[in-house]
């Protein structure tokens, strides 16, 4: 009898140890699975968005920068305004404002004090696909001939497109 009654309680021992242990397992696991569903989402986005700086361009003495790029990814890049723009020498370039106003091209006391930028979807009504987006720069200074410029446009998902030019 004293058997039974010792292999009874090791039974329940063993039924609550292991129900204890996967009570502390179990969330930890449903964590790092949802974790890992996250992680995997954001790789795939990014693995279906691809941008190409096509073309940047400038005229000498001017301070406005025409940057046009072409959507070559599998999806649709949403939220523009989210975008990072940055342009300058090569040695000593800068973030620019996004700014939809019309006092970004047109301040209302000339001159501009603050570089800003303002896009335009070329052929399509969002950046879809094989879309191509125009981004003017507004600076607060004029382009110089014989330097190198940099343009670089950063999506929100951390997508990197960058271009070189000469005047």
């Amino acid at each position: 009898m004293d058997k039974v009654i010792t292999s009874m309680l090791l039974i329940i021992a063993s039924i609550v140890a292991t129900v204890v242990v996967i009570n502390s397992v179990l969330p930890s696991i449903q964590r790092t699975s949802s974790d890992i569903a996250a992680a995997s989402d954001v790789v795939g986005q990014r693995l279906r968005s691809d941008v190409r700086i096509v073309e940047t361009a400038g005229v000498a003495e001017e301070d406005v920068v025409q940057i046009w790029a072409k959507n070559v990814g599998a999806s649709t890049i949403p939220a523009m305004e989210k975008i990072d723009v940055f342009f300058g020498e090569t040695d000593d370039f800068e973030r620019i404002r996004y700014d939809p106003a019309d006092t970004c091209p047109n301040p209302a006391s000339p001159p501009r004090t603050e570089n800003c930028w303002q896009y335009t979807l070329e052929n399509d009504s969002e950046w879809a696909p094989y879309a191509t987006l125009r981004i003017t720069i507004y600076l607060t200074y004029d382009l110089e001939t014989g330097l190198d410029y940099v343009s670089t446009i950063v999506l929100p998902n951390g997508l990197v497109a960058s271009k070189v030019f000469t005047l």
